[in-house]
């Protein structure tokens, strides 16, 4: 049995990355505390060095709100819901644009982003596994918590979930077949679910998708081989959803990896569902990337937009996913390239720029670090979104030494930003401006667009 830790009180003085409150421990020492929201007194419970868990809120918050779902402070998904979003943002906007380290002279614009605190969400995927996340009550009084569970990891557990029936922030039209899957794969009698120490089980992932222009809903389920018994029960769950949802598809893997991977096995209706974005369709798969949220990457779009400036002669698109930030500025410009190293991201932005009858965009499929002879940006726009780890190296000295017109930069991890923003600024760019835009409430995530020109 493990062993009681010290509890002690602390007030929240901020935010970190992540949503995590800013408190002290009794020693004085800063310590981050997940589920704590500024300006709130919290009892919290020591996870490791420098961090911690709320166990309870000792004083809200002057601003305080009810969180709305009742895995607030379990599931780990959201961070914020104590707060009002107006307040969410305050917070978030403070340590992003720190992170971000913008010039002196740097314009920070104000917050932008979706204005739905719930239900933006238009994807999830979520795990099977067998052992519950237990409180710490839970584990002193030697609660078992194994089961057929379908969930979320909590920060930290590989091996535990979070059980849940339902997600807040998730559009509503993924309840339904969320239901259906629960009833029948956590039936007595289903097939196991994938026991994650021990590698065995069935059932392992189940991916949800709506796309918001077509009102129609993918699912992926992930499964280990099936015997005879898995296949019909598979067979089954498929009978039941399909007169609900768009597509199902069904993809095996037996490795030991956690990920929502594998080799499409069977398929069932469409294979892909409708989004809009700047006025271009995007046909999307099971497996391609589109913002999860479909009204907070207008906002986005429009963002960069306004960052890009005028119109030009040829804009880059690096780490250019779908095309979703460069194909509804085709009539901006006479030529695009974009550059993708996910294949099937290429071939759904070759796919949509073909629909939308864009002959003057090309998506090259391959690292972008690996591309960059292609790259002729003499007075050119680059765009960049990459992911959370920011610029490769190699990436981050060609543009800082390119002639571009003007860069922008976006970062869904503002420190990925300040430490690439300094390789450019060595090399004589300046931050002119920055827009935080928050495109997932009650989470700790906040992007930045970041415009750099070259110091005259």
């Amino acid at each position: 049995m493990r062993q009681p830790v010290e509890l002690f009180e602390t007030e929240i003085e901020g935010l970190d990355r992540g949503g995590l409150g800013i408190g002290r421990d009794p020693k004085g020492r800063r310590v981050n505390v997940r589920f704590a929201p500024p300006g709130a007194r919290v009892l919290a419970c020591p996870t490791g060095r420098g961090t911690a868990r709320r166990l309870a809120l000792v004083r809200p918050p002057p601003d305080a709100v009810t969180p709305v779902c009742p895995h607030f402070g379990t599931c780990g998904g959201c961070a914020l819901q104590d707060l009002p979003l107006d307040a969410q943002r305050v917070h978030k906007v403070r340590w992003a644009v720190a992170a971000g380290a913008p010039d002196a002279t740097t314009v920070v614009h104000s917050v932008r982003g979706d204005t739905r605190p719930y239900g933006f969400r238009n994807r999830l995927e979520l795990s099977f596994g067998t052992r519950r996340w237990l409180s710490e009550e839970e584990v002193l009084a030697g609660v078992d918590g194994t089961g057929r569970l379908l969930g979320f990891h909590p920060p930290g557990r590989f091996d535990r979930l979070v059980d849940i029936d339902a997600c807040a922030i998730a559009s509503p039209a993924l309840a339904v077949p969320l239901q259906v899957v629960r009833r029948m794969a956590l039936a007595d009698g289903a097939p196991p679910t994938w026991d994650a120490r021990a590698h065995t089980g069935f059932w392992r992932h189940l991916g949800l998708r709506v796309g918001e222009a077509s009102s129609g809903v993918l699912v992926a389920l992930h499964t280990a081989s099936p015997d005879e018994a898995a296949e019909a029960a598979v067979e089954a769950l498929v009978a039941e959803l399909t007169p609900l949802v768009a597509g199902v598809a069904w993809f095996v893997f037996d490795g030991v990896a956690d990920a929502a991977i594998g080799t499409l096995r069977k398929s069932w209706g469409a294979p892909r569902v409708r989004e809009s974005l700047g006025g271009v369709d995007f046909a999307i798969s099971h497996r391609s990337f589109f913002q999860t949220t479909t009204a907070g990457a207008e906002v986005l779009l429009a963002t960069v937009i306004e960052a890009l400036g005028p119109p030009g002669d040829r804009l880059y698109d690096l780490y250019c996913g779908t095309g979703a930030l460069s194909l509804p500025q085709a009539a901006r410009y006479r030529s695009i390239v974009g550059i993708e190293e996910v294949a099937p991201a290429v071939e759904d932005a070759v796919a949509a720029a073909k629909t939308a009858s864009i002959s003057h965009a090309t998506f090259v499929c391959g690292k972008v670090e690996a591309e960059l002879a292609r790259i002729d940006a003499n007075g050119a726009h680059v765009l960049v979104d990459p992911p959370r780890a920011g610029l490769h190296p190699k990436v981050a000295l060609a543009l800082a030494a390119c002639a571009a017109s003007h860069l922008v930069y976006v970062a869904c991890h503002p420190p990925s930003l300040g430490r690439d923003g300094a390789v450019l600024r060595a090399a004589g760019w300046r931050m002119t401006d920055l827009w935080p835009v928050d495109l997932f409430p009650q989470t700790g995530h906040m992007e930045l667009v970041a415009r750099f020109e070259r110091t005259p």
